[in-house]
């Protein structure tokens, strides 16, 4: 079965440059990744979709990208450092570091908190608008 993606561009920063948003059947599958044809297959393979991944963007006639297999190319990531360019290399998930990095596709930023079952959010503080 062929299964597609949209992707569109969010934000540019740091030394990555650009991320993207990855669509599928018209919801959110990844909301800010700079590999997204990659990690779609991750997000994908992780909810049982496998097949043919057709890449689009918005307001194409046609697709930027044919994956002729989702669980092959789940295996794979794009490497680039000081001495080499971009080149597909194996993925490997990142070490277990603390309970939001199973919730983050991304990852990157902890969050400030982390409630277990149970807990209650803070109060918030509510302060005067400024004049």
């Amino acid at each position: 079965m062929t299964h597609q993606i949209y992707i569109d561009p969010t934000t540019i920063r740091g030394e990555r440059g650009q991320y993207y948003r990855v669509h599928y059947r018209g919801a959110p599958l990844i909301d800010e990744t700079w590999n997204p044809e990659l990690e779609a297959c991750r997000a994908l393979l992780a909810r049982g979709i496998g097949g043919r991944l057709e890449v689009w963007r918005f307001c194409k006639d046609h697709p930027d990208m044919l994956i002729p297999d989702i669980a092959k190319a789940a295996g794979s990531t794009v490497e680039e450092n000081e001495k080499r360019g971009p080149r597909f290399a194996w993925w490997k998930p990142r070490p277990q570091a603390g309970p939001w990095n199973a919730a983050s596709l991304s990852g990157g930023i902890a969050p400030a908190t982390v409630f277990e079952s149970g807990d209650h959010s803070p109060l918030r503080k509510t302060t005067e608008p400024a004049e």
